[in-house]
């Protein structure tokens, strides 16, 4: 085996518990463990001594062998693992972040107050692109941004228009569209309600953004040992990089969250009411009591051949 404990273990199989014995394993020089980690000279030594193939060969000197091979196996499964953790803990970080930001939005009374804080902070990212398209006007950062929080389609004299305006107009406009969206939702649901509706897009934007960033995390894990060949710590490399891809996310997420506020439309769907059911039903079904006994008295247990069931259970119920 390639490890002392699992010979442990399979001596402990072999046996009945309890009871005395003994255990012999035999193990070959072609196997990928004497292969890979044994020592060359042994083969060197057995070439000299003229051994045939297939004969058994019992010496001391093989079992020290075996048992430095197993250590090797050993030493290098320990490394494995423990490159894995260090691995494991960059995620486990970021996780305790993004789930107690998470937790504290779920119990929060105060919804409001992170929806403001985005959006300050969306409104600088604005103004900076803003800044970037005046001084390269053949950059695009600034009309994409505009087009995702407003929801239109500008044209050049719109965005001519929107950079001609002081800053503190242009934050201005963000901010009425924000607020005049959400006093459409509490006038039309309630404050309660509203904030019922923010907390669960914000929950929804941190798991589909958290879903993906894992992706991310784990095909960055399966290429940057390839980094090593350039001289780099491959767990270096993948910290920096997760870094990056988790700043990524908290911006990507605040963006997403502010975006759908800013183009969600909430309408009330009106219930049909008794009469305009039965007025259906009269529509649909020209079998139905109401229609084929229009000017007469219907008796509450007379059976209708539109639904099958007695009148106090069909049209007479409503």
């Amino acid at each position: 085996m390639e490890s002392r404990r699992v010979d442990n273990q399979a001596r402990g199989r072999a046996g009945r518990q309890g009871d005395e014995g003994s255990s012999i394993f035999y193990v070959s020089l072609e196997d990928d463990l004497m292969r890979i980690f044994g020592s060359e000279s042994m083969n060197k030594m057995l070439e000299k001594l003229g051994l045939k193939d297939g004969e058994s060969i019992d010496h001391p000197w093989i079992n020290k062998a075996l048992e430095r091979a197993q250590q090797k196996v050993e030493a290098r499964n320990f490394d494995i693992r423990k490159t894995l953790i260090k691995f494991d803990n960059v995620l486990n970080d970021q996780r305790q972040v993004i789930f107690s930001q998470r937790k504290e939005a779920m119990n929060s009374d105060k919804i409001f107050d992170y929806s403001n804080n985005f959006l300050d902070e969306i409104k600088k990212n604005v103004i900076d692109l803003k800044i970037q398209k005046l001084s390269n006007p053949k950059s695009q950062h600034f009309e994409n941004q505009i087009k995702t929080l407003l929801g239109k389609n500008f044209d050049e004299k719109d965005l001519e228009n929107l950079l001609k305006k002081k800053d503190d107009d242009l934050l201005k406009l963000l901010s009425e569209n924000f607020e005049n969206k959400r006093n459409e939702r509490i006038k039309l649901l309630g404050e309660n309600q509203s904030k019922e509706i923010e907390k669960r897009i914000f929950l929804q934007s941190i798991d589909v953004n958290w879903k993906s960033h894992i992706q991310y995390l784990e095909q960055l894990r399966q290429v940057v040992g390839l980094r090593s060949y350039g001289q780099r710590d491959p767990l270096v490399e993948y910290k920096k990089e997760a870094f990056d891809l988790f700043s990524n996310l908290l911006e990507k997420l605040k963006l997403d969250y502010v975006t759908i506020l800013m183009n969600l439309k909430v309408v009330r769907e009106e219930q049909p009411s008794n009469r305009n059911i039965r007025n259906i039903e009269k529509n649909n079904n020209p079998k139905c009591l109401l229609i084929t006994k229009k000017n007469e008295k219907i008796s509450r247990n007379e059976r209708c051949e539109a639904t099958g069931k007695k009148f106090k259970n069909c049209c007479g119920a409503l």
